[in-house]
């Protein structure tokens, strides 16, 4: 005996008439849901367009007040700041008397003279000593009393090295003290102070190491 087919009913059918199919998303949304989900996987920070532009707004700077200038100084105050002239005066230069001076000595020569000593000449033992001769009468006593105290074996000068106002030379002696028989190299520095041809000062600063 055939089946009798049936029919749906009415009611289901019009249901499922009035059933709307299920939404796609579009293709570039999941195009980027997946790289937002790969992109998380590999601990990387997907940032928001909103919050750049609101960091860009917050770091703004404000604007900068012109500086002023820094107020120039007065005549007065430009002129006992500003440089001035350094020399030894007339007649010959410092380099020409501390030449002379090396080579008077390298010959044994040591005493003063009236060529290149100043009638004033103030003459300064250095640290041990702590005293100056003042005049030239003075500085030749000075001189005569180390050498009848003192042997000299043997002497160099080695320079000048000349400054603005004077010059410098370095003596090595090799010195017996003949109360005591003791023997040393002494090692100082004279320095000389020029005024217009003539040394005016000289200060001998010992080596102490």
């Amino acid at each position: 005996m055939a089946k009798k087919k049936t029919k749906p009913s009415s009611a289901k059918h019009n249901a499922s008439q009035r059933r709307e199919p299920a939404r796609k998303k579009p293709a570039a949304k999941k195009h980027a849901a997946k790289n937002t989900a790969g992109s998380k996987k590999a601990g990387a920070r997907v940032p928001s367009t909103r919050k750049k532009a609101t960091s860009r707004i917050a770091a703004k700077p404000a604007a900068k007040a012109k500086a002023k200038p820094p107020a120039r100084p007065s005549k007065s105050v430009a002129a006992s700041t500003d440089p001035r002239p350094a020399n030894t005066g007339t007649g010959p230069t410092p380099f020409e008397i501390g030449l002379q001076v090396v080579n008077d000595f390298n010959s044994g020569k040591a005493e003063l003279n009236d060529t290149l000593w100043a009638p004033s000449i103030v003459s300064v033992e250095g640290m041990g000593v702590n005293l100056a001769w003042h005049g030239r009468a003075a500085v030749d006593a000075k001189n005569q009393w180390w050498s009848s105290t003192h042997r000299v074996h043997g002497a160099s000068a080695e320079g000048p090295y000349v400054g603005s106002t004077g010059f410098a030379i370095k003596f090595v002696m090799d010195v017996e003290d003949t109360a005591t028989g003791k023997r040393e190299t002494m090692t100082e520095i004279g320095v000389y102070t020029v005024e217009n041809g003539k040394i005016v000062r000289e200060e001998f600063m010992y080596a102490c190491w």
